[in-house]
């Protein structure tokens, strides 16, 4: 007995260890190949990628992965040079551009022999989508004392509005002070609004940016951020609207700056005065009042020059979602940070080693999907960053989008290879398999996505509309005259007219209303507990009968609760649960459920981790805190009639 049980730990030991050495990977995998000194990748609502190429090109990826011969726009005869930190180094599209067809470009170039870094806006040919016309509208110019340190970033937020990087005008330590003036734009970041821009007025000043109503002279309005080295790059969170601004440092530390959205600007991170959270100048003891300090920085040890990445937000890995990639252009690593709170952030990951990059990492880019890639400094390939753990689950997420008719739409995270099926106050909603869904009635939505590998995700639960009652647990049960009691126990009513009784003979497909019970509740609402029962008066001599309510509000608006099951004779209490490896979230669904249920997690030496009454047929759970072989098993309340499944926490 003893052998067999060491045998057993034996086995259980290597596998847990495989799990772990699965869980998290990261694969920098060739896209497209046959660019030149590829500097900036980005989209435009669709599934092509456009890459910016330093000598003065924007080069099409159609979808399917292939470079066109044709570029989108060629602006080589404007660019002063590739030499230094010049030369093509960002563009971004209108956040309207499948209506205006605007999208803006920054380049150096020379003009009447200086240096200068020029924002310029161009527009797509109405007739081509994949070319543009010539003609470029400048938006804002900037000289640049030195050739480096010129910045390139541009990104729309949320709000609409453009956001332009640059730099502190170059040499080293910011000889000319330039990150704490609040007359330059060199040192900044700016937020602009273009949206009817014309050569009149190419753009407008935003009357919400933080130094719109100061009257100092000479002050930038533009400005919305300053203290700043050489912010490269930043990017905006597409989920929440964050900030993050990675800022190359001096010649001690690199720093990662995160605004929160919704933030009112105006903040000093802290250049020249600082050097991430150390004093530059003076060495020390310098004024830190005002300054915002980094979330993340590392030092000149670590690494050299840091190039800022986006927040992963791609359906395609749940361990990925809401992880910060950046990455080292001299050490040539790939980590990712995760924020803690609001302004710090936990440890790095290191996803890619120095060993594992094929060169210096230059740029990151996302497309529509939110997958992410990486460009490296004299490398023609595009490269895509994919989660290759062989356990990798997907991650399901909806956002709720207001139509201007007042109905509602919930808006699926989509990507590539994914199935999706949506439910109702715990149900499966039959057809209801496309990312996106305009719900018919009020009640609880989730989303469960699955990938190629079979592993599902489940999303938090959004309740739309005032929801008419809350069911704490339905449960069907035999008499001795073979009827069948219902009885449902609900925490609260809301403007509820009563519950109309559904029933379905051996398919949970075809229900037929056989009753009603109207709402206790005075006026249909209350605050307290209710106890509800129905007797169905039906002969038992079917197979399986399935029940479900059908909760009716005042106005004739209705929700479903869940389906219940009871079958003919006493039956075992046989469930099913998955996604199963989880990394903590389980579906689990009973087979028949007539009243309410007991589960428990074991570990592998028999100590109980959780008990959880059930009191539906199917339910989420959740276990924290624990990884690892778990066995769980489904029992009557006084843990009789068990039944077991192992499952396996990631």
């Amino acid at each position: 007995m003893k052998v067999i049980r060491v045998t057993f730990l034996i086995i259980l030991f290597c596998t847990l260890t495989s799990i772990k050495a699965l869980t998290q990977q990261l694969a920098v995998n060739p896209y497209v190949q046959g660019l030149n000194l590829p500097i900036d990748i980005k989209h435009c609502g669709d599934e092509r990628l456009f890459v910016v190429e330093r000598s003065g090109a924007i080069r099409i990826v159609n979808a399917d992965g292939t470079l066109r011969p044709k570029p989108f726009l060629d602006i080589s005869s404007k660019i002063s040079s590739v030499r230094s930190e010049e030369g093509f180094l960002g563009m971004t599209f209108s956040p309207d551009y499948k209506n205006d067809g605007k999208f803006f470009v920054d380049y150096t170039t020379t003009i009447s022999g200086q240096l200068t870094s020029v924002i310029e806006q161009y527009q797509v040919d109405p007739a081509d989508s994949n070319r543009a016309l010539t003609a470029g509208l400048i938006i804002l110019t900037q000289s640049q004392p030195y050739t480096n340190h010129n910045g390139g970033n541009l990104m729309f937020g949320k709000d609409g509005y453009l956001f332009v990087n640059i730099g502190d005008g170059g040499s080293g330590g910011d000889p000319q002070g330039n990150g704490q003036n609040l007359q330059t734009f060199l040192g900044k970041i700016l937020r602009i609004d273009v949206t009817n821009s014309s050569p009149s007025k190419p753009y407008e000043i935003p009357v919400d940016n933080p130094f719109f109503n100061n009257v100092t002279q000479g002050i930038k309005k533009e400005i919305w951020g300053y203290g700043l080295r050489n912010p490269w790059r930043s990017s905006m969170d597409r989920v929440t609207g964050d900030l993050w601004i990675a800022d190359v440092g001096q010649g001690e530390v690199e720093e990662i700056d995160v605004e929160k959205s919704g933030d009112a600007g105006g903040r000093n991170y802290g250049w020249n005065i600082m050097e991430g959270t150390s004093c530059y100048s003076p060495p020390t003891g310098c004024n830190r009042s005002g300054i915002t300090l980094p979330v993340y920085e590392y030092s000149h040890a670590v690494g050299r020059s840091v190039t800022g990445g986006y927040v992963f937000r791609s359906v395609q890995s749940r361990e990925l979602w809401g992880t910060y990639l950046f990455a080292d252009y001299v050490a040539k690593w790939i980590d990712g940070i995760k924020l803690t709170n609001d302004y710090t952030s936990g440890n790095a990951t290191r996803y890619i080693t120095a060993a594992q990059a094929t060169g210096n990492p230059v740029s990151f880019g996302e497309d529509m999907y939110g997958d992410q890639y990486i460009l490296f400094n004299n490398d023609g390939t595009v490269y895509k960053l994919e989660d290759s753990s062989g356990l990798r689950y997907p991650k399901a997420y909806f956002t709720i989008l207001n139509n201007a008719d007042g109905s509602v739409k919930l808006d699926g995270l989509k990507g590539r290879d994914i199935s999706y099926q949506w439910l109702l106050n715990g149900n499966l909603i039959d057809g209801a398999t496309s990312p996106d869904l305009f719900p018919a009635t009020d009640g609880i939505y989730r989303l469960i996505v699955t990938n190629t590998l079979g592993n599902s995700d489940t999303s938090d639960a959004l309740t739309l509309g005032a929801v008419a009652t809350n069911i704490l647990s339905f449960t069907a049960s035999k008499n001795a005259s073979a009827d069948v009691i219902l009885r449902w126990n609900v925490s609260s009513e809301n403007s509820l007219k009563g519950y109309d009784i559904l029933r379905s003979v051996n398919d949970p497909n075809s229900f037929k209303k056989i009753g009603a019970v109207d709402s206790k509740s005075t006026n249909g609402t209350s605050t307290s507990e209710v106890d509800y029962s129905f007797i169905d008066t039906i002969n038992f001599s079917f197979e399986k009968l399935y029940y479900r309510l059908q909760l009716v509000k005042q106005d004739g608006s209705f929700q479903y609760s869940n389906i219940i099951s009871i079958k003919e004779g006493r039956q075992k209490n046989s469930f099913t649960v998955s996604p199963n490896p989880s990394g903590g979230q389980f579906i689990l669904n009973l087979d028949e459920y007539s009243s309410p249920l007991l589960l428990a997690i074991y570990d592998i030496a028999g100590k109980k981790m959780l008990t959880q009454q059930l009191n539906k047929q199917i339910t989420p759970i959740t276990v924290n805190n624990i990884r690892g072989v778990y066995i769980m098993q489904v029992s009557d309340p006084d843990g009789k009639n068990p039944s077991r499944k192992k499952v396996v926490v990631l």
